[in-house]
């Protein structure tokens, strides 16, 4: 792991420190908790825009597919295909 300094502005700081009160857990495991919670919501975002596939999105997430499709489920964010694309798709691998 490694290790960063950066400024926390104070309402920041608050978000920590509750996340420390109510899960009783060490500053330094809020803020990590609280960073990966907003790096799976900004890929959730990217994926919901259609900027990353799926398998992608388990890539950076470091998840499998479908854990990945789990966490964007849970959060609200169905798939990014419309009926067309799945379409698109059944032909290909018929004509294949």
């Amino acid at each position: 792991m490694k290790t960063k300094s950066i400024r926390i502005p104070k309402d920041m700081m608050a978000a920590i420190e509750l996340v420390e009160k109510e899960e009783k857990i060490e500053e330094s495991t809020a803020m990590r908790k609280l960073m990966r919670i907003g790096f799976e919501t900004y890929i959730g975002n990217l994926y919901k825009q259609g900027k990353v596939t799926l398998r992608e999105a388990s890539r950076l997430l470091k998840l499998s597919q479908i854990e990945t499709m789990n966490l964007f489920l849970d959060a609200g964010i169905k798939g990014n295909l419309d009926a067309s694309d799945v379409l698109i798709s059944l032909e290909r691998f018929v004509s294949k």
